[in-house]
C-alpha cells in the first residue's frame, strides 16, 4: 500500500532523476530523512547522491574499491575558462594515452553533453567544444556545484562482431532483480538504435546473459553497494572476459521500461515471435511484462521491510 506519509510507512522509496535535482532539493531531502535513517528502511538515500549523479565520483570510488572502470580525467570548469591553453593540453595527453575519449559533463544522461574526440580531432575542434562544454557547466553550477567537465576513456568491447553490447543488471538489497542485454553497431547508441540488423545480437546476448551474471555477481552488487544505493541499474561492457562498469542509475524509465526494446520493427518481432523466443530469453519477456514486474519488485520491497 503505498502512502504520502513519512511517517506511516515501513520504507521510503527516494525517487529523484537525478539530472534534474538541485543541491537545494537534495539538502531538503536529506533534512526530511535525518530522523528517519535509523528506524526504516530507506531505499537510496540522498546522503549517497552524489556518488552516482557525478560521474566522475563514480569512477573515483570504484577505482578506489578496485571495481574496473574507464579511464577518467575531472576538470573544473572554471580552471578551465581561466587557462583554455593548458586545458586543451591535458585533454590531448589523455587522448594520446587513451586513443579516443568521451568529453562531457559529469552529471547529465542521454548522451547530452557528450563529444566524442580521437587523436585525429583538431585542436579548433577541440577547443570549441571545450568552451561550448565550459558555458554548459556554468549554466548547472548556479544550482548543481558539483558539476563538472570530465573526461572519459571510450572502451569498445572485443567481439567477434562490429557491435557493442552493453549489459544491464537491475539491483535490490544485494541481490539481482533483472537483467538484460542491447547492442547495436554504433559507438554511442542508445536502446531505440536497435533495428533487425541488432535483432540476432541481441538474442545471442540474451541467451547468454544468465551466464554473466551469474559469474560476476559479487562483483556487480559491490559495484552498486559502494555507491551508497540498494536499488537501481548498472551498465556494463564485457572486455577480455570481465565486466567494465560504465554507470549506476538509481531508477529506470526509459523506453525498455516503457514501450519495449528496439524500433517498432524491433519490437512487434518480440511481440509475434514470443512463444518460441520466451524459452530462449525470458529474461527479457520477463522485464517486458511491466505489470507482474513490478508487482514483484513491490512485494520483494515489502518482504525486505518485515523480515
Amino acid at each position: 500500500v503505498q502512502t504520502r506519509f513519512i511517517s506511516l510507512s515501513d520504507s521510503i522509496w527516494v525517487r529523484v532523476r537525478p539530472e534534474f535535482t538541485t543541491d537545494e532539493e537534495v539538502s531538503c531531502i536529506n533534512r526530511r530523512l535525518e530522523r528517519y535513517r535509523k528506524i526504516k528502511t530507506i531505499i537510496n538515500d540522498t546522503s549517497g547522491f552524489y556518488n552516482y549523479d557525478s560521474k566522475d565520483r563514480t569512477f573515483g570510488i570504484w577505482e578506489k574499491e578496485k571495481i574496473p572502470c574507464p579511464a577518467f580525467l575531472p576538470i573544473s570548469p572554471i580552471d578551465a575558462g581561466n587557462d583554455i591553453e593548458s586545458t586543451i593540453d591535458r585533454i590531448r595527453k589523455f587522448i594520446d594515452e587513451n586513443g579516443k575519449v568521451f568529453l562531457r559533463t559529469n552529471n547529465e544522461t542521454a548522451a547530452n553533453g557528450m563529444s566524442l574526440l580521437d587523436r585525429d580531432t583538431p585542436v579548433q575542434e577541440i577547443t570549441e567544444k571545450l568552451k561550448t562544454l565550459i558555458n554548459r557547466c556554468k549554466a548547472f553550477l548556479l544550482r548543481r556545484k558539483d558539476t563538472r567537465i570530465v573526461l572519459v576513456q571510450f572502451i569498445k568491447p572485443k567481439t567477434d562482431h562490429n557491435f557493442n553490447d552493453l549489459y544491464r543488471v537491475h539491483i535490490m538489497f544485494g541481490k539481482v532483480l533483472s537483467y538484460y542485454a542491447v547492442t547495436a553497431d554504433l559507438d554511442v547508441f542508445h536502446n531505440c538504435d536497435m533495428d533487425l540488423n541488432s535483432l540476432n545480437r541481441f538474442i545471442e546476448l540474451n541467451t547468454s546473459i544468465s551466464e554473466i551474471v551469474e559469474k560476476h555477481k559479487e562483483k556487480i552488487i559491490k559495484a552498486s553497494e559502494v555507491l551508497g544505493c540498494n536499488l537501481g541499474a548498472i551498465e556494463f561492457f564485457i572486455r577480455d572476459g570481465n565486466p567494465i562498469f560504465l554507470e549506476f542509475n538509481p531508477m529506470w524509465g526509459g523506453q525498455a521500461s516503457k514501450i519495449g526494446f528496439g524500433n517498432s520493427k524491433f519490437q512487434s518481432y518480440l511481440l509475434e515471435n514470443k512463444t518460441t523466443l520466451v524459452k530462449k530469453i525470458p529474461n527479457v519477456y520477463y522485464f517486458l511484462n511491466y505489470k507482474s514486474y513490478y508487482k514483484n519488485l513491490f512485494e520483494s520491497i515489502h518482504s525486505h521491510c518485515i523480515e
